[in-house]
């Protein structure tokens, strides 16, 4: 006799499964320094810019390391990520930093250049570094040095409630000229619903525009937004909300983020991009509470130039000049431990770094991380030189402003194309 197991009935069991790991890995596992780190009394202050999920699962597994190790002493300060990385380098700056601190991959390049962070010890984290996924690894070196390890990576999927598709007996888009079509066919604004919720953010727009084949600059460094290509996407996006009224009609100035989550979540919106952060929080919404398995994840609808979507990676670094490097180093091991990352990935529905996970039949067979993955072992990453956080914030205020008709897609790019340029 077969037993079939429901998605609902797999998250049920997901979380039996925690409880047994959580209890094996503490009881049984762990990174072990060596003696001569154990026989030094260390104090290791740890700035990170973790949800209170990542949080809940961490500090137990970091006193079991403690309990293990009696001469560590880890002092934890969660911060904001909005606040992060102007804390980092102020602190610096004021002489008060962290021992070790999570940066974002967008901030490290700026970090480098302004020498706030000490490359890594290749010798020490060799294991780790060797296991890394090849885009984690490209995106912390520079000059053939590593300048942070990662622990954990993310990507953009399409997420899209199941029982819309069954009801209009569609199936996920693979390309984004279907993808127009199936918004349009999901959309009912009698009933309230619409096919897609577009966040007006530069992260969330990458897909369309390298779909389209835009980029973002030449190879002598100047802004080549202002494109044929470029415009076909913004255009695209204009079709899908003015002619095909496949977007619902919302402000989209402000928390369109909390807009888009509250309606996919309410089962008012069939389709959006998001990350593997928003599976916890798409399944507590009435569309998929009772019902987890109404959620489905699908890559990412490529475009005429291919498909694309934007990379996101979580790595440590520590500051130039730090103190018991060596001690700093082992604790950076033990975080990057496939123990550690296995079970911040299984709880939170994270990604790991390390490639040796991908094949683990729990994360690599989850309806829900399956896709994330499969993506992630494709992506080409685009050159990050650049300080693409400044570049991103104009691209999506200018973005907002297309979108809700206030500015029209030609203005809009010969205006940030010529800003960008003359601040060379």
């Amino acid at each position: 006799m077969h037993i079939l197991f429901s998605d609902s009935m797999i998250v049920g069991i997901r979380k039996v499964f925690w409880c047994i790991f959580i209890f094996i890995f503490i009881t049984g596992c762990g990174s072990t320094p060596t003696s001569e780190s154990r026989s030094k009394s260390v104090k290791i202050v740890f700035w990170n810019t973790m949800n209170q999920n990542e949080l809940d699962i961490l500090r137990p597994l970091i006193s079991d390391f403690t309990a293990k190790n009696p001469a560590y002493t880890i002092s934890m300060e969660p911060i904001p990520f909005n606040f992060a990385r102007s804390k980092f380098e102020q602190g610096i700056k004021a002489g008060v930093s962290p021992d070790i601190f999570r940066a974002d991959r967008f901030w490290l390049n700026g970090f480098v250049k302004a020498g706030l962070i000490e490359p890594l010890d290749y010798e020490i984290l060799h294991d780790e570094i060797e296991d890394l996924l090849p885009v984690a690894r490209e995106v912390v070196t520079s000059d053939s040095k590593i300048w942070a390890l990662p622990h954990a990576v993310d990507c953009l999927s399409l997420y899209y409630n199941k029982s819309h598709f069954k009801e209009a007996g569609l199936s996920p888009p693979s390309n984004l000229d279907n993808f127009k079509k199936i918004a349009k066919d999901l959309t009912n604004s009698g009933r309230g619903r619409y096919g897609f919720f577009m966040n007006p953010d530069a992260w969330w727009f990458e897909p369309f525009l390298l779909g389209f084949g835009g980029q973002y600059f030449d190879k002598t460094g100047n802004l080549i937004l202002n494109s044929d290509e470029t415009l076909k996407s913004l255009h695209f996006l204009l079709e899908l909300k003015d002619t095909e009224h496949s977007l619902p009609p919302v402000n989209l100035r402000t928390n369109a983020y909390s807009l888009m989550m509250q309606s996919f979540k309410m089962g008012q919106v069939s389709m959006m991009f998001n990350g593997p952060w928003a599976i916890r929080d798409a399944l507590s919404g009435p569309a998929f509470k009772d019902s987890s398995d109404n959620l489905g994840i699908a890559p990412i609808p490529g475009g005429p130039s291919g498909r694309f979507s934007p990379m996101g990676c979580q790595s440590y670094v520590i500051p130039m000049g730090v103190k018991n490097k060596k001690e700093v180093l082992l604790f950076m091991k033990f975080l990057c431990s496939a123990e550690v990352e296995s079970a911040l990935s299984k709880h939170n529905y994270g990604i790991p770094a390390r490639k040796s996970l991908f094949s683990d039949p729990e994360l690599k067979n989850d309806p829900y991380l399956g896709p994330f993955i499969n993506q992630l072992q494709t992506l080409k990453i685009l050159e990050t030189s650049f300080d693409r956080v400044k570049l991103y914030t104009d691209i999506t205020d200018h973005l907002v402003k297309i979108l809700n008709g206030d500015l029209s897609p030609e203005d809009s790019l010969k205006d940030l194309t010529s800003l960008w340029n003359k601040k060379k």
